[in-house]
């Protein structure tokens, strides 16, 4: 049965530490409610101001990838920090995370 291992108050990111012993496995296992931002997220998809705004100003917001998914990006060898790896998070995200996206545009 797993039990609390940590919780980080800034994030909301909870950590559960089990063992298998059949396995002789320690495992740690992350979860985030993400609901607040994915709705935040979808609202900001469904209307076209905030790419608007940013395309005039040279910049836009594409996607927000909080810290569980990043985990889950990191296990499939995509570092979100390492600027060679751009193309293959931007494909990741169009197809295994759309919902992360601020629009319903594809770059990549």
């Amino acid at each position: 049965m797993p039990i609390l291992f940590d919780k980080d108050p800034v994030t909301g990111v909870i950590q559960y530490y089990d063992y298998d012993a059949s396995k002789d496995e320690h495992l740690i296992t992350s979860v985030q409610d993400t609901t607040a931002l994915i709705d935040q997220l979808k609202k900001i998809r469904n209307g076209e101001e905030a790419w608007q705004k940013g395309v005039k100003e040279s910049w836009v917001h594409y996607a927000s990838i909080p810290p569980v998914v990043e985990m889950e990006l990191k296990k499939k060898g995509i570092d979100l920090y390492n600027k060679h790896q751009t193309k293959e998070l931007l494909k990741e995200i169009n197809i295994n995370y759309p919902w992360l996206k601020t629009t319903n545009k594809k770059h990549g």
